[in-house]
């Protein structure tokens, strides 16, 4: 998937500074709004953005402003659901090309031209992960659960990406290769933007490690946590070594 990006040294900069400086300015700016509506103790972490809508807009007699904004977010979760699913399922796709998941996730739908194996066993899988979260616990709980849960295994590889930046920037090839996108500021600049880096996402699983205040079952919250998080970890070394031996095995 990497070498469907053009022009990596000048693309990938670029995308990383402008994508963060908007993420974090639509956040920080998102949340500020949200509030000065609604007190920090009411705010629902479900739907914190309609109930600041709802009350400013009852404040100011424009309630069609609520109802226009419904439409809105419906449509635009529509659109990010299909295209978050398309991309997603990319991967398990990609993954069974390279044979470290079963061939069949390689596989196109000779009509649409979508991954639809891979469509169909992660729609499966999120369903179980669903309904596994509600378990002794309260719709709140359980969805912050699937936060924390997503955060935790969004972030690993992170750490990795992080470490690696550091261990890698040495290599002699990486300043030779004009397609390598190189950190400024040599040594110092390397470990500047992989150490802060590595412990800003360290820092995000620490913090989706503990338990929401309100949680009925903290202890059952943790062990669904952490025991999750295991067991995702280890379905993928499975998988990658059941490949690897696959691929030793086919070689000449």
């Amino acid at each position: 998937m990497s070498q469907e990006v053009k022009d990596p040294r000048r693309t990938l900069p670029r995308a990383v500074i402008g994508s963060g400086v908007l993420i974090a300015a639509i956040y920080i700016m998102g949340t500020v709004a949200v509030l000065a509506l609604v007190p920090d103790a009411q705010v629902d972490p479900k739907s914190g953005v309609f109930q600041a809508i709802t009350l400013g807009s009852t404040a100011l007699r424009i309630g069609f402003v609520g109802v226009l904004a419904a439409m809105l977010v419906s449509v635009g979760n529509a659109g990010g659901v299909g295209s978050t699913v398309a991309g997603i399922a990319r991967v398990p796709f990609v993954v069974g090309i390279d044979r470290y998941l079963p061939e069949a996730f390689g596989k196109i739908h000779p009509r649409w031209k979508t991954p639809h194996i891979s469509i169909l066993v992660q729609a499966v899988i999120s369903g179980a992960i669903l309904l596994f979260s509600q378990i002794n616990e309260t719709m709140r709980g359980a969805y912050q659960f699937l936060v924390d849960a997503a955060i935790i295994l969004y972030f690993i590889p992170f750490l990795y990406m992080y470490a690696a930046a550091i261990k890698l920037a040495g290599r002699k090839d990486r300043w030779e290769n004009p397609q390598a996108v190189l950190i400024p500021g040599g040594k110092v600049g390397v470990w500047i933007a992989g150490g802060l880096g590595f412990l800003v996402v360290l820092g995000g699983i620490a913090v989706s490690l503990v338990p929401p205040g309100d949680s009925s079952d903290k202890l059952g919250f943790e062990l669904k946590l952490v025991g999750g998080t295991l067991a995702a970890i280890v379905l993928g070394l499975v998988l990658y070594f059941r490949g690897a031996r696959e691929k030793s095995l086919e070689a000449p």
